[in-house]
């Protein structure tokens, strides 16, 4: 039985930089111009280029790696990304493979939820940047039945089908998702 599942969103790297990149530089010079009046403006075109430098550099480490692909077959896992842009791909069994549910919060109310997946070699993160589809995410953490985190993720997988079912963060943890 072969089972591959993808990216709803796969962007390259230039893509992927752009969107993490220039929002947060935008409002920060927006907010420097803004308090123009108050200083020099050298020491203002100063603090955004040091400002825009050190963001370049950490969102180049954020979006280096993208896993656009799972195939599960015969009770294999392959795992395929791209670092920069630059194709990979690795493969274990999957009794070797462990997978864990975690979560993340993004602003008021808003959680999003992403698997990490242990092989032997190695982690990977899918879903960091919000581009699975949730269904696809539960479809392939329920191939893994020996998964020694099942316990602590039941909570958590609970949460994820809700929130694939389009349930909002704040329904799901104030227990307002009797739609």
């Amino acid at each position: 039985m072969e089972m591959e599942y993808k990216t709803v969103k796969n962007k390259n790297y230039f893509g992927r930089f752009k969107t993490e990149f220039f929002p947060p530089v935008i409002v920060i010079t927006i907010i420097s111009l803004i308090s123009y009046k108050l200083t020099d403006l050298n020491f203002i075109l100063f603090l955004i280029l040091g400002y825009a430098i050190i963001w370049a550099i950490i969102t180049h480490f954020i979006v280096r790696n993208s896993i656009y692909r799972i195939e599960i077959n015969n009770g294999n896992i392959l795992i395929k990304g791209t670092e920069i842009n630059k194709d990979w791909s690795e493969s274990d069994k999957i009794e070797n493979t462990s997978i864990r549910i975690k979560s993340q919060g993004f602003g008021r109310g808003n959680v999003e939820y992403y698997l990490k997946i242990f092989l032997p070699e190695s982690t990977h993160i899918v879903n960091k940047r919000k581009q699975w589809d949730y269904n696809d995410l539960i479809k392939i953490y329920n191939h893994f039945p020996n998964n020694k985190y099942k316990n602590e993720n039941k909570e958590l997988l609970e949460k994820m089908k809700l929130k694939a079912k389009g349930h909002s963060s704040f329904e799901i943890a104030f227990g307002k998702n009797n739609k």
